[in-house]
């Protein structure tokens, strides 16, 4: 451990030179100087930790840092100060400190004045002698420096234009794992400290449990094989420390409702930091084991985008469901189509593309129905499912579900035909479908063997007691496999015709 220089006398100029080249040249050098601010204490002397005396040295000899960490064990204090020693030391140094928002990354900047406010009153001078007080200018919620070093730090928070066109020495993305826009702000702030040897890039994190293979955790998996130059770390829970498995076990009875927080903002392992959270998922780990063990990786391929797990069988009962992506290579269009035999229920064919057009897939969705015995069919009734209902219309499909026509029946009221056609998705009946889906998955009435979809159900998870996809692919396959078995309750038996579209009784 680093001990406190105790001030009990004035130090001679010359006493002060040694300190000032001490801190100039040795990365430790100011720690006996440094008090720091926690609950209850304004100036408390500054502890250096193993983990920290080794994060230091990581500091000093890594021109790029990932970090996953736990919660409360002194990194951020670290940051904050290493930047003032460079602030302090370094002419014309520049400091980016990127955060998830504006007040995370003011409350980091904070620390570096605190910092700074706690060292010796004889080191706020430009001069040994004392005659010069350092000008911290700027000093703002957002800005940090000394004017007479030409050094600044600066606090952004994370959104798209976050280091465009800084020239920094260094730069710290702060819990970065819960950034917005990590992935766009690393590849702005790599391209500043990429020109010159002596510039750095941190990240440091703990692990967002809403998120998997997230961009950080995708960024620290590929510093761990090598792949990216990041020197890989991973500081644990106990590298504090009083804290031990009675410690950690009173955190687990505090989150006893949500025991994947305390996995994941204080781990025991890295493994355990970056593994899936189980514990939040919407399907059970059984239910998904067993459906990724059964998958089928060379399902019948049409066109490159029509995927044929079952062919069509006579005396089976068929529904489906289609969402609607955004656009041409952004979220994917999917259609779903789901046999069902007796109690059991799987997945027998699905359109799965982010590359064709919005009147492409209508047809095509509708020409694969047709092979299905003209399933009844559920697409999502937002503005860009509308646009595929007209086409499916058009193209004369007419066993269409219709919220607005099952909403009058519920009611009593006559349907005249008029009835707007489409699943109408609120936030009420989304989850209602979401947690019937969970539990024909779980019980094992309904099977998919399509990779991509039991992926997608991997990474559906509870967030805030909403389900939620946390992967790259926003769930899309998941609400078409939920409308589809939204649309098995309505076929009870044969199909009877009980809706009308544009006058004409379909079903």
């Amino acid at each position: 451990m680093i001990t406190q220089t105790k001030e009990l006398r004035e130090l001679s100029i010359k006493e002060k030179a040694k300190v000032l080249i001490e801190i100039a040249i040795n990365p430790l050098g100011i720690l006996p100087y440094v008090k720091i601010q926690e609950p209850g204490e304004l100036a408390l002397r500054y502890e250096v930790w193993g983990h920290l005396a080794e994060f230091y040295e990581a500091l000093e000899f890594n021109k790029l840092i990932s970090l996953v960490k736990s919660k409360q064990i002194g990194i951020s204090w670290a940051l904050a100060i290493k930047a003032l020693r460079l602030l302090y030391t370094v002419p014309g140094m520049n400091i980016l400190m990127i955060s998830k928002g504006q007040d995370a990354a003011q409350d980091l900047l904070g620390k570096v004045k605190v910092v700074y406010k706690n060292l010796p009153d004889w080191m706020k001078f430009e001069d040994l002698g004392e005659r010069v007080p350092i000008k911290c200018e700027p000093d703002s919620l957002s800005q940090f420096g000394f004017r007479h070093m030409r050094s600044v730090v600066k606090a952004l928070p994370s959104t798209e234009e976050a280091g465009i066109g800084e020239t920094a020495g260094w730069v710290i993305h702060d819990e970065a794992d819960f950034h917005d826009f990590f992935k766009v702000n690393l590849g702005h702030t790599l391209a500043t400290v990429s020109d010159s040897p002596d510039r750095q890039l941190t990240a440091v994190s703990t692990i967002d449990e809403t998120k998997a293979d997230s961009d950080f955790q995708l960024l620290h998996k590929a510093a761990m094989e090598g792949k990216n130059g990041f020197h890989p770390m991973f500081f644990g829970y106990d590298v504090r420390p009083n804290r031990d498995e009675a410690w950690l076990e009173a955190r687990r009875r505090e989150n006893e409702s949500t025991p994947w927080v305390v996995g994941k903002n204080y781990p025991r392992t890295l493994e355990e930091a970056l593994s899936p959270v189980s514990a939040q998922s919407c399907f059970s780990k059984e239910a998904l084991d067993r459906l990724w063990e059964n998958r089928d990786e060379n399902p019948g391929m049409r066109q490159g985008f029509i995927y044929i797990l079952c062919k069509p069988a006579a005396g089976t009962q068929y529904a489906a469901g289609i969402d609607v992506g955004e656009g041409v290579g952004l979220d994917y269009s999917v259609l779903s189509i789901v046999g069902k035999r007796g109690l059991s229920s799987e997945v027998a064919a699905v359109i799965y593309t982010n590359d064709v057009a919005t009147d492409l897939f209508a047809y095509y969705a509708v020409e694969l129905c047709k092979e299905y015995f003209k399933p009844l069919l559920a697409i999502e009734n937002n503005s860009l499912g509308v646009a595929v209902t007209n086409k499916v219309v058009e193209l004369g499909y007419t066993n269409l579900y219709s919220s607005s026509a099952e909403e009058k029946k519920r009611k009593g009221i006559l349907i005249t035909g008029t009835e707007k056609v489409g699943w109408t998705t609120g936030e009420k009946n989304k989850q209602i479908g979401i947690v019937e889906l969970v539990e024909s998955v779980n019980n094992g009435s309904l099977v998919t063997r399509f990779s991509p979809q039991i992926k997608e159900l991997m990474e559906m998870q509870w967030v805030k007691g909403k389900p939620v996809p946390v992967g790259k692919t926003h769930g899309d396959t998941v609400i078409s496999l939920m409308l589809a078995n939204q649309m098995l309750k309505q076929t009870k038996g044969l199909i009877k015709p009980s809706l009308y579209v544009r006058g004409e009784r379909i079903f």
